[in-house]
């Protein structure tokens, strides 16, 4: 009976190891500034500016592999930009993960450099 026990604990562990493999990352982009609200960048020293990296996600979920919608890259750009109480996000990075096995989920994760661009604005 133990031998029969262990051979059922291999397995849930060999299952369970399988699960957590079955999912990918895929760096999408890199670019040097992004986005989503209307920022005037004119006199503004984009050198001067100081802030700290964030990373902002949006994520839907995944059930029988049925998407309940698909992630945006303006959200996770939003909750960045909301998190760091910026405007603008330098030297941005942007990921594409996803992971599934009957549920799962796919996420659009950006890290940047948030910035407040009405802080540093010279005329």
């Amino acid at each position: 009976k133990g031998d029969f026990c262990m051979k059922i604990l291999s397995g849930l562990i060999l299952i369970l190891l399988f699960l957590g493999l079955t999912g990918c990352a895929i760096r999408q982009a890199d670019l040097t500034a992004m986005t989503t609200r209307n920022v005037k960048l004119d006199g503004t020293n984009l050198n001067a500016l100081s802030g700290e990296r964030i990373e902002g996600k949006d994520s839907k979920f995944v059930f029988l592999f049925i998407p309940f919608g698909l992630p945006h890259i303006e959200n996770a750009v939003d909750d960045a930009l909301d998190k760091g109480n910026g405007d603008l996000m330098l030297d941005a990075v942007i990921y594409i993960k996803s992971w599934w096995f009957l549920i799962g989920q796919n996420t659009i994760t950006v890290k940047g450099t948030v910035v407040n661009t009405l802080e540093t604005t010279t005329h």
